[in-house]
């Protein structure tokens, strides 16, 4: 079951990454590959903050960066919404869009404090 749990953490941050780095690189102030490495590495930081605090006993830290990781996929997921308004947007899935832009940084919370709670035992 660690395994189970270890690989869905993965998963989870895996999927959130794509969502974190298309932000960061659309604020960066970088040009070129210091651009990506940079939004690269924020997006890493963020999301291995979230397992790195549960997995340190300090949730309420792991709770404040699944925070900015919903406030980030809600940006993300906006941004979509407001270029393609035009194109009549199918709203159901514009609200699954914005469901899985909260539940990501959810998931990576809630697989990390199982992983913790099951190396603890």
């Amino acid at each position: 079951m660690i395994l189970l749990f270890t690989l869905l953490t993965i998963a989870a941050i895996v999927a959130q990454l794509p969502h974190a780095w298309y932000t960061f690189e659309s604020f960066s102030r970088l040009e070129g590959s210091l651009k990506t490495i940079q939004s690269i590495t924020f997006c890493l930081i963020i999301s291995v903050a979230i397992f790195a605090f549960v997995m340190l006993g300090k949730p309420m830290l792991a709770l404040f960066g699944v925070g900015i990781e919903i406030i980030i996929n809600l940006y993300y997921y906006s941004l979509n919404y407001w270029q393609r308004k035009n194109a009549r947007v199918d709203m159901r899935k514009q609200w699954i869009s914005f469901l899985f832009g909260i539940l990501i940084p959810v998931m990576i919370f809630i697989f990390s404090e199982q992983l913790n709670n099951m190396r603890n035992e």
